[in-house]
């Protein structure tokens, strides 16, 4: 039985006769405790406030022997005079109809299309492999694929703590991670883990997402972006120094790199010359660069000094690029479904996720609020996600 099968199944369970006579017997016993009443407006403040007390302890009463059906509680609110309210929304139906992958608190979750939520265990951070099939989930030294439902495939440990690691696209042969201050490669069945070489800690790799091989993009340690055939351990170009690398991504036909760094977002061709540098004013800095396979990019300009941050699209042609939201505070990694239709924006000082389409400018077609609730199962700490990710297309 499914997380949302329970629930339905409690929603619409028969009321409890004998709870419902428990818990008529703990209202009146409570009343009749009641001190002398006093004339005035006071008598019916506190007999509400002692009615409202009755109210907590009977549904703990009940709680215990099963849930409380909604003919308990209404008839509960109906006796105390409470009136109910309506429930925050919450995320029940992805509009893209596909899956997310969630990183909250320490654990890393999938999320179905229907919005039931299974938890694959605590990484650090994790990443789908090509089609969804699997996930690569990284915590300390430890690197593990495993099904969306949990089970494990393999793992392995690493000399140093595992930073970040990404499937290849396609076929699903290679994984990329990094490890310490090591790229490294295994291949997508465990075996084979090799050293290629010395990176810059924290930049997540990008693997190329079209033509032959499997090109990856990178970052070394003199902050240098490298273009790397991995099957033929072979060096395309590299470009020449660049402060602040913090992000790369490939546009969707491979023919641009994106590279944000701390003051600038520009686009290198495929040869590694610079093709367009979008600036960015002093105070601001960029984040969260996500291609639409239409080839559009998306990412989150961020001024520290006004609080502020805006969701931008930017568009290859010499870098045009228009706001698509602004919201007081942060914005998290913006990430596009994988037909591109839906741009989910994480508003971590607003505890929602905005979700977007780009026929729709300026305000978002679906909002998710109390994200961190939802992730924090038992009265755990509720934090807010830190990560998310669609799920890539399932294979034709």
């Amino acid at each position: 039985m499914t997380e949302r099968e329970l629930r339905e199944t409690l929603r619409h369970a028969p009321p409890d006769a004998a709870a419902r006579e428990r818990a008529w017997q703990v209202v009146r016993a409570a009343y009749r405790e009641l001190p002398p009443p006093r004339r005035g407006r006071r008598r019916v403040r506190s007999t509400s406030l002692v009615l409202v007390a009755c109210l907590a302890a009977t549904l703990a009463v009940t709680g215990a022997t099963r849930a409380p059906t909604e003919a308990v509680a209404r008839w509960l609110r109906n006796a105390v005079g409470v009136t109910a309210t309506a429930p925050a929304p919450t995320l029940s139906k992805l509009p893209a109809g596909t899956r997310l992958l969630v990183r909250a608190g320490g654990s890393v979750w999938v999320v179905a299309p229907d919005g039931v939520k299974r938890r694959l265990g605590s990484y650090a951070g994790a990443s789908w492999s090509p089609h969804g099939l699997f996930v690569v989930g990284w915590h300390g030294s430890e690197l593990t694929a495993l099904e969306p439902d949990g089970d494990v495939r393999w793992s392995l440990t690493a000399r140093a703590r595992v930073r970040t690691a990404r499937w290849a696209p396609g076929d699903g042969y290679r994984i990329a991670y990094v490890s310490g201050s090591e790229l490294r490669m295994v291949n997508g069945d465990g075996t084979e883990d090799r050293r290629l070489a010395v990176a810059r800690a924290g930049i997540v790799p990008a693997w190329r997402p079209a033509g032959a091989g499997h090109v990856l993009a990178w970052v070394d340690a003199h902050g240098r972006v490298r273009v790397t055939d991995v099957d033929a351990g072979r060096q395309l170009w590299r470009s020449a120094p660049l402060p602040g690398v913090r992000e790369l991504a490939w546009s969707p036909d491979a023919s641009s790199l994106l590279v944000v760094t701390a003051r600038a977002a520009m686009l290198l061709r495929s040869d590694g010359s610079r093709e367009a540098t979008l600036g960015l004013l002093s105070g601001t800095s960029a984040r969260g660069a996500a291609w639409t396979p239409g080839g559009e990019a998306a990412f989150v300009l961020r001024d520290a000094i006004a609080n502020r941050s805006e969701l931008v699209l930017l568009s290859p042609a010499g870098l045009r690029h228009r706001v698509l939201f602004t919201a007081p505070g942060r914005l998290g990694a913006p990430a596009w479904s994988s037909d591109g239709r839906v741009l989910l924006a994480p508003w971590p000082d607003g505890d929602q996720w905005l979700l977007f389409t780009p026929q729709r400018r300026h305000r978002p077609v679906q909002t998710v609020e109390r994200v961190a609730a939802q992730f924090a199962p038992g009265g755990t700490q509720a934090r807010f996600p830190s990560s998310v990710e669609w799920a890539p297309a399932a294979r034709p």
